[in-house]
């Protein structure tokens, strides 16, 4: 029972110390959109972040003021950016 209780402890010490799993470095979805806003005039309709095999890309959609839609990844790192046009 000894074992079973310092087992736990330091499970739960361990989680309470190790930085949260979302924090990862990088880009924030919310500095990806104002990084879209700046590079396109609109509005911006969705922005989400989506992983595929541990790499993170932020895909933003801007309606523009002549109404066209445009689509931007941004590289959750910050390393590198794709425009989509549409």
């Amino acid at each position: 029972m000894k074992k079973r209780i310092s087992f736990i402890s330091i499970l739960l010490l361990s989680l309470l110390l190790s930085p949260p799993l979302f924090a990862r470095g990088g880009l924030s979805l919310d500095q990806a959109v104002r990084q879209a806003k700046e590079r396109v005039d609109g509005r911006v309709i969705s922005a989400e972040t989506r992983e595929n095999n541990g790499h993170r890309t932020h895909n933003i959609r801007i309606l523009t003021d002549d109404g066209k839609l445009r689509r931007l990844r941004i590289d959750a790192g910050g390393e590198r950016r794709k425009n989509n046009r549409r």
